[in-house]
């Protein structure tokens, strides 16, 4: 069996699975009373299909996942609305084989806060989020069609990943 420690979200440490979307650290672009405004921080691929949004419902479960996915051609994001979510990646290896699952311990884990969002690059493998120990909503989006002609999934029932321990940025 493998085991993955859940790590806080970090742009450095996330940089090889794609992009941490969160507050700007530069001065926004526009301002009033009660709102300021970043604009275009980070830039989907452009897609003549389209992108559609949608919506998870996450309820605690076992902290381990035994299948993950790729879209090959094709960008994604998460956007925890209420409660953290796990995230777990791998890097887009071997692009000439979108079914070559690469070995358990490349996969990273990563606490994703409400606020904050991950666009994840084309051919990264990941799964759907995990709720991390209380009930959770995410947005995603994801190219249209992405499901039915863009998407690999690779299942591992016999071997599946235990998330050990979830590291808290205040611990």
């Amino acid at each position: 069996m493998t085991a993955l420690a859940a790590a806080p979200l970090d742009a450095t440490a996330f940089a090889p699975f794609g992009e941490v979307i969160e507050l700007p650290a530069r001065p926004q672009d526009a301002d009033g009373p009660g709102w300021r405004w970043w604009g275009e921080n980070h830039l989907l691929a452009a897609s003549e299909r389209g992108y559609g949004v949608g919506f998870l419902d996450l309820q605690p479960a076992a902290p381990a996942f035994h299948w993950a996915e790729r879209h090959m051609q094709s960008q994604e994001l998460i956007a925890p609305l209420t409660g953290a979510c796990l995230v777990y990646v791998a890097p887009p290896k071997t692009p000439e084989q979108p079914g070559a699952l690469p070995p358990l311990d490349d996969f990273r884990v990563f606490r994703v806060e409400p606020g904050r969002a991950v666009l994840l690059a084309a051919a990264v493998w990941h799964g759907a989020p995990l709720a991390d120990g209380a009930p959770a909503r995410a947005m995603v989006l994801l190219q249209h069609g992405a499901g039915s002609d863009d998407t690999v999934v690779v299942r591992f029932d016999d071997s599946p990943v235990q998330i050990v321990e979830v590291e808290h940025a205040d611990r």
